[in-house]
């Protein structure tokens, strides 16, 4: 089930961007929640946490502000869901291995991504205002600035 903005209101609109935006800011971060626990068990944990954090800092300097994929961001939100059985299954395959801390790193890994994710800081707004021109077409819906404080700008 996918987001549809002709079916829902301004507000949700307006939510919906502002949350996929908190997400397309550390995509790769956000996005590495069941990946790196599975990845966990087949390579050493300093390569591991150590690409996801290149990849977000590379993710920040070339793709960030300058594309958007709302489409990419809805399916994005689903996959994600796959950490509850992948953090889990993979803190218990390493506990079992004895990797004990590694174990622990699988488990907590949806926790310890704000870490890698607050390094680099990022502009909610210029991300949630460009998934609002990509999911309408453009702001063709201009009342959603009745939910925004008086001295927001759109276009930051």
């Amino acid at each position: 089930m996918l987001w549809n903005p002709a079916e829902n209101t301004d507000q949700d609109n307006l939510r919906w961007c502002w949350l996929r935006a908190v997400e397309w800011g550390n995509w790769p971060t956000f996005m590495s929640q069941p990946i790196v626990p599975a990845a966990l068990l087949f390579y050493d944990w300093k390569y591991v946490v150590g690409t996801a954090v290149a990849a977000n800092v590379l993710w920040a300097i070339f793709i960030r502000y300058n594309v958007v994929v709302p489409l990419a961001s809805a399916v994005g939100l689903w996959f994600v869901k796959l950490k509850w059985i992948a953090c889990p299954v993979a803190a218990y395959l390493l506990w079992q291995r004895g990797e004990h801390s590694t174990a622990a790193l699988a488990l907590l890994w949806p926790v310890a991504i704000f870490i890698p994710g607050g390094m680099i800081p990022v502009q909610i707004g210029k991300i949630q205002s460009l998934l609002m021109k990509c999911a309408w077409g453009t702001e063709k819906k201009p009342r959603y600035r009745q939910f925004l404080p008086a001295n927001y700008a759109i276009d930051n």
